[in-house]
């Protein structure tokens, strides 16, 4: 009797001991699963972003051989502009590329220094999108007195609604960026040279050429505004890359400098899925 109780006292035992190592087992299994698919997140994430960054130093290149062979223009006609990628599939998720010309908006930044002529083009640019000039003018009058805006939607003086009209047409450039004719959109041709029947001709021969030139500008008896020019030295190029499901949003601002060192092609602002004026400037050497 002793002898059963004993026996049946062993395989309960044996039961308890089998089952907590099947548990162990369990979780050891699931405890290497879950390692093993932070293992592949963490390589897909690796992956996406060199593949981001990949297409960032094409970019680079590409606009440090236009420095060089081409100084005197800057257009969507140019070898730069072919970096672009329309979204493609890749056998391990996508992948597209879109470069832009940050000067084919006007540039808020210039205001700060209170000058008449960008203010009132500032003013032609909202009777364009039939936004009042009373905004325009507390607009003006706000990046004059908050010196450092970077951004649109640090604007107190106008609605959310004027924000998004506007966005499209203008941005906080480095000071000493202009306007490029080569590249702005026709309404802000039609702001800038406030002449419309001049803007239509110039934006006729634009889409033959490619491009404009100041002789261009003669022939339709236009005189180019001190705030524009044909050329560019900030470019912005957005880039989506996905792997395996992970899916990186490069967002980055490229600017050609000249020091006293030479020329150099820099990434000047990085971020990731957030809008590129929110994240600081990346410190050069």
């Amino acid at each position: 009797m002793i002898r059963q109780r004993d026996a049946g006292v062993v395989l309960i035992n044996v039961l308890v001991i089998l089952s907590i190592a099947s548990i162990v087992v369990f979780l050891m299994l699931t405890s290497q699963d879950v390692s093993l698919r932070r293992a592949q997140s963490m390589a897909a994430a690796t992956a996406a972003d060199a593949l981001a960054r990949g297409a960032e130093a094409s970019a680079v290149t590409a606009l440090r051989r236009d420095m060089i062979n081409a100084p005197d223009t800057d257009n969507y006609a140019e070898p730069w502009a072919q970096v672009a990628q329309q979204e493609a599939g890749l056998s391990t998720g996508r992948f597209s590329v879109r470069i832009r010309d940050a000067q084919a908006k006007l540039n808020l930044t210039r205001l700060a220094g209170g000058a008449q002529v960008e203010v009132e083009a500032l003013l032609r640019v909202l009777a364009e999108l039939e936004i009042s000039r009373a905004d325009g003018i507390r607009i003006a009058a706000e990046i004059a007195g908050r010196p450092g805006l970077k951004n649109l939607s640090e604007l107190r003086s106008i609605s959310a609604e004027t924000i998004n009209a506007l966005s499209p047409f203008v941005d906080f450039l480095p000071a000493t960026a202009t306007l490029n004719l080569n590249t702005a959109a026709p309404l802000l041709l039609r702001a800038v040279l406030n002449n419309r029947s001049a803007a239509l001709r110039l934006e006729s021969m634009r889409g033959s050429a490619g491009l404009l030139t100041p002789k261009d500008l003669e022939r339709v008896g236009a005189v180019q505004p001190a705030l524009t020019g044909f050329t560019s030295q900030n470019f912005d190029i957005d880039i989506l890359a996905e792997v395996d499901d992970i899916v990186v949003n490069l967002h980055s601002r490229i600017a050609r400098q000249e020091s006293f060192a030479g020329q150099s092609v820099v990434v000047t602002r990085r971020a990731y899925g957030v809008p590129l004026n929110t994240v600081p400037m990346i410190p050069q050497m």
